[in-house]
């Protein structure tokens, strides 16, 4: 279906979602995701969170699930933009979006949620070459939309949920869910907000929005845009970053029985690497830094999605369809020495569209003693890529290591339903399942390191997974201000199919199966001394099937590429705290906290590629703890003050084999302990302005960062370690950033 089609069809169903009879609901209600540390107020009461987190309006401490919610406002004052930033003070979770969504890397995957490591459960690799779009273990969704585009501005709420969601959010919420929320428009009130940030490393930050009611009360428009750019941590070039994006969304609510979202967003991105490659030399913490040619690379997104709500008095009918686009061209240029691997690798993605249908629908009492809902999502993805691995290891110099030209068409559609019963007002008891059916359809032609190229044909292009999962949760109230539960929830990847090739350089079929995931989790939520005290606590146990990668070169040291799937089951187990109290009421302590165990299981016949059980990156402890105090300078003026502390244990940065771990290797991606300090003081003048001052990383602390690649190690004292990067951490950041909001 092309893009006049998909209009055309939306439109239709618009149409024909109008006509009902007084069909139609009334404009939901703005979930409020102010910080409590904001609305302080004449009162010390930590203030209720609204959330859509189950797909209903309710509060983040009424909604029984592992949640975590971050507020807009205080991601912009704060300097976090980067989605690995937005979560980093989320118990259980680690890593971030593998294409970020205000400093995206060019080149890369099309599905941002590979990089989110959700209670040590990665996401699988696809083949080392292959086509992008791999299904991830988690989910991101903007505006619900599946990996929608424009989560990094204009933000109202971060909703992080952990643990399996398929039965409310579908494909790809394996070990759980981010859902960024951004502005609606308001229908009733003309405002504007413009965000100017200067820093240092040449940051150079613009964001805006402009809200217009266009018939007061029933139609109003919403436009933002954003505009991002820095220079390189390690050299001015390489490593440098360039986004630039726009939103705009029209609201539409004829009647108090139905509404329309229509929206519209793009995203442009350019990013360079090289510039420095990095090295360890004679130890682990000592960085040499080498000049190295610079990479470029492009991308941008296109999407058109809508939001139709329609009240048929007992049920209320929500159609969401959406439209994306996604392109790029890279070159990745990797020039390392001793060891290699010394490559150039061209990535082309002239066409990679996107298209969903999701339909809801559900009983229209909140307060009915069965609250029930049901829907179906339609997912398709058309994809042509061209990837070509060139190695100046194999003479002569340039030739090539693999070529790979792919043509794929991933479908999927699911049916899902949940309900929820009340036993009594203070015991219920929800229940749902999900049945799920993936085709992926793949021509591709791919040549191997010896010349012999191959074909996809026939059958052999197809592959078919089908999954049902379910949930079950029994919660209930100790009192209006406690809740506790306990669940048992499923998810599952769907598999992917490939060619690369052999030891033999025989182009070969390499096939990912489906794995299902079983989460058992217990949790408690509770407000105490009067809402001044608030305490979350959740427990949990993953068993995993199997994680797949097919992305390890199991051939011997040199530039040749071989690989093969590889499944090892995962368990994984640990405990999350979040706690936030007010003393006073100027003043909010927090504290979030989680441990996180984490191991493979039987590697089988690929022992020799995992020095070790732990997964990695997923570190076993990371805590947080803020302060957050208000100081009343006038009536017009206040000075909010902010300290963070964030400790993540000692943990490996990515896997390495037996014999690099034998070489001497493994202090080479161990990652010390490490506490991290963040400043941030706000000056409110009035409602209107707000200068912003922040400091990121105080101490400058550089580590390895997560997948922090050796390419090889050699036996020596101390030994010699060839590596595959050119960043590290974030080093220390400052800013300013100036908001003026009419």
């Amino acid at each position: 279906m092309n893009r006049a089609q998909f209009l055309l069809t939306t439109s239709l169903l618009a149409c024909a979602a109008t006509s009902q009879t007084a069909v139609a609901q009334s404009t939901a209600p703005a979930a409020d995701a102010t910080s409590s540390a904001a609305q302080v107020g004449p009162t010390a009461a930590i203030q209720d969170i609204i959330v859509t987190a189950e797909r209903r309006f309710n509060t983040a401490q009424r909604t029984a699930a592992a949640i975590s919610v971050r507020s807009g406002n205080d991601l912009l004052t704060q300097g976090r933009y980067e989605l690995k930033n937005i979560l980093e003070d989320v118990p259980g979770i680690s890593g971030g979006a593998s294409a970020s969504t205000n400093t995206s890397q060019a080149g890369g995957t099309d599905n941002p949620s590979t990089g989110l490591v959700i209670r040590g459960i990665q996401s699988n690799s696809g083949v080392g070459g292959s086509a992008t779009s791999t299904s991830a273990a988690a989910a991101i969704y903007v505006d619900d939309v599946y990996n929608g585009v424009g989560g990094g501005y204009d933000i109202s709420r971060v909703e992080a949920l952990r643990g399996p969601q398929g039965t409310l959010y579908g494909r790809s919420a394996t070990a759980g869910v981010v859902a960024i929320h951004t502005n609606d428009p308001n229908l009733k009130d003309i405002g504007a907000e413009v965000s100017a940030e200067l820093g240092n490393y040449n940051l150079r930050h613009f964001t805006g929005s402009a809200n217009l009611p266009i018939v007061e009360g029933k139609l109003a428009l919403r436009v933002s845009g954003n505009h991002f750019e820095r220079d390189g941590y390690y050299a001015t070039q390489g490593d440098a970053r360039k986004s630039t994006s726009f939103r705009a969304k029209l609201l539409w609510t004829p009647t108090d029985n139905f509404s329309a979202l229509l929206g519209y967003a793009q995203e442009f991105n350019d990013t360079q690497s090289g510039g420095v490659a990095i090295s360890q030399r004679n130890s682990p913490t000592d960085f040499v830094f080498q000049p190295q040619a610079v990479g470029t690379g492009k991308n941008h997104f296109r999407q058109y999605w809508a939001n139709f709500n329609v009240d048929l008095g007992p049920v209320t009918l929500t159609y969401i369809p959406a439209y994306r686009t996604w392109y790029q061209y890279t070159t990745a240029v990797a020039r390392v020495s001793p060891g290699g691997p010394n490559i150039d690798n061209f990535v082309s993605t002239p066409k990679d569209n996107f298209m969903t249908h999701e339909v809801r629908l559900r009983n229209s009492d909140a307060d009915a003693k069965f609250r029930w809902q049901a829907g179906f999502l339609y997912y398709r993805n058309s994809l042509s890529e061209i990837n070509n691995l060139f190695s100046y290891d194999i003479p002569p110099a340039g030739a090539y290591v693999f070529k790979s030209n792919t043509h794929k068409v991933t479908t999927a559609a699911g049916v899902f339903a949940e309900g929820t019963y009340a036993f009594t007002p203070s015991t219920r008891l929800t229940a749902g399942i999900r049945y799920d059916h993936t085709k992926i359809e793949i021509d591709q032609d791919y040549t191997s390191v010896i010349g012999i190229t191959q074909s996809l044909a026939g059958t052999d292009r197809l592959a078919t997974f089908n999954n049902v999962t379910y949930k079950a949760r029994l919660e209930h109230d100790l009192s209006a201000q406690n809740l506790i539960y306990a669940s048992i929830a499923t998810g599952f990847s769907p598999g992917d199919k490939s060619l690369t090739q052999n030891a033999l350089g025989t182009p070969t079929t390499q096939i990912l199966k489906d794995q299902t995931l079983t989460t058992y989790e217990i949790g408690t939520k509770n407000r105490f001394l009067n809402n001044r005290l608030q305490i979350n606590a959740s427990g949990f146990y993953n068993v995993y099937g199997g994680y797949q990668t097919a992305g390890i070169n199991i051939a011997p040291p040199g530039p040749i590429r071989i690989f093969q799937t590889i499944t090892v089951p995962v368990k994984t187990y640990g405990a999350e705290l979040e706690v936030q109290a007010r003393p006073w009421a100027n003043g909010t302590f927090g504290l979030n906290g989680s441990y996180t165990h984490a191991r493979y299981g039987d590697f089988g016949a690929f022992a020799q590629f995992f020095s070790t059980h732990t997964i990695s990156p997923a570190p076993p402890v990371q805590i947080t703890g803020s302060y957050d105090h208000r100081v009343n300078i006038s009536d017009t003026a206040t000075l909010v003050l902010r300290g963070a502390v964030r400790y993540v244990s000692e943990h490996d940065s990515s896997r390495i084999t037996v014999q690099m771990a034998d070489f001497g290797g493994a202090p080479y991606v161990r990652v010390p302990a490490k506490a991290l300090a963040d400043l941030n003081a706000r000056l409110e003048l009035g409602s209107h302005l707000t200068i912003t001052g922040y400091v990121r990383n105080l101490f400058n602390e550089r580590y390895l960062p997560d997948n922090w690649n050796i390419a090889n190690v050699f036996p020596g004292n101390p030994p010699i370690v060839a590596v595959s990067s050119n960043t590290l951490s974030d080093p220390r950041t400052f800013g300013i950033i100036v908001t003026a909001r009419y």
